[in-house]
């Protein structure tokens, strides 16, 4: 199977590169390849330099499959160049999508639990309502509609995938705008004093990135078109307990301060979160590894 994944040399697009090239042909558009160093076989795995808003039908002819990973990661473009979030996500997309309505590959679209904004009832699920509260997940938001719609237009294959908070090795460790988890344990391992939002007296759902990784391969192998899945580990943990499960494994305890999220948290941020993942579960995949294996993992691949 040819397969084109943008966004490829990211965190998550290049954990599934890795995945995918064992048994594919593998081609990943990427902006830079200041990545490339993700790449555990980088001979198996096509690079091609280019931003997913100029995609031509040529770069999807002869795919079976795409994987739209492309897109912006965070809510603070919004306080710089909010274009970012609207070129990137929205103009992308279509872009992506008109390269696309011609061969019709199949299209696997990734999403993020952000479009949920501060749900009323918590597990979510696929039929939970999306109100999201940045402009970031709004922009992802409405990429979803724009590939739903050129899917029943062009009568081509889409699925499309909402991830949790993914975390492992491969991500930026030092910016926590780009993995908050990540760059919390690189704090831990370095006994650097943490200051947590409400002391964190909250909860997500955090999936390790090998098990985001075969659940996308899940997805893209056996799922009937156009469903979407919800993709996390479905086991929410309170931040203060991942402190503290930091603290056991580095044998180092930072010293935590409680403070209370500046104002634009409060507008765009989501407090607690948790994933109902029975659909994704009923396609024959399950998370392997829980948060404590997970961090263990992390915290081995930071090095001394």
């Amino acid at each position: 199977m040819n397969v084109l994944i943008t966004g490829g040399l990211g965190f998550v697009g290049a954990a599934l590169a890795n995945r995918l090239c064992r048994e594919h042909r593998v081609t990943v558009l990427t902006r830079s390849e200041k990545g490339r160093s993700r790449l555990r076989e980088p001979d198996r795995v096509r690079v091609k330099v280019g931003q997913v808003e100029k995609i031509t039908p040529a770069d999807c002819a002869g795919m079976d499959l795409v994987v739209h990973c492309a897109s912006t990661v965070d809510n603070y473009n919004i306080l710089t160049d909010p274009y970012l979030d609207v070129r990137t996500n929205c103009d992308g997309t279509i872009a992506l999508l008109e390269a696309c309505k011609e061969h019709k590959p199949k299209l696997l679209f990734l999403s993020t639990f952000f479009v949920y904004g501060n749900p009323s009832k918590l597990p979510v699920d696929e039929e939970s309502p999306c109100a999201p509260l940045g402009l970031y997940p709004a922009t992802r938001l409405c990429a979803e509609h724009f590939c739903k719609i050129y899917s029943r237009l062009h009568a081509f294959h889409l699925n499309i995938c909402r991830l949790t908070n993914v975390y492992g090795p491969g991500e930026v460790f030092d910016n926590r705008k780009k993995g908050a988890f990540n760059h919390l344990i690189w704090k831990a391992k370095r006994g650097e004093p943490i200051d947590l939002y409400r002391g964190g007296d909250f909860f997500r759902d955090y999936l390790y990135i090998d098990d985001a990784v075969e659940a996308l391969a899940t997805v893209a192998e056996r799922a009937p078109a156009g469903e979407l899945y919800v993709v996390g580990s479905g086991e929410p943990v309170m931040f203060k307990d991942l402190m503290d499960c930091l603290h056991r494994l580095t044998g180092r305890k930072s010293a935590i301060g409680s403070i209370e999220p500046p104002q634009f948290h409060q507008v765009v941020g989501i407090r607690n979160f948790s994933a109902n993942v029975a659909k994704i579960k009923a396609l024959g995949w399950a998370p392997k590894v829980g948060y404590e294996e997970g961090i263990t993992r992390t915290l081995a691949s930071h090095g001394s």
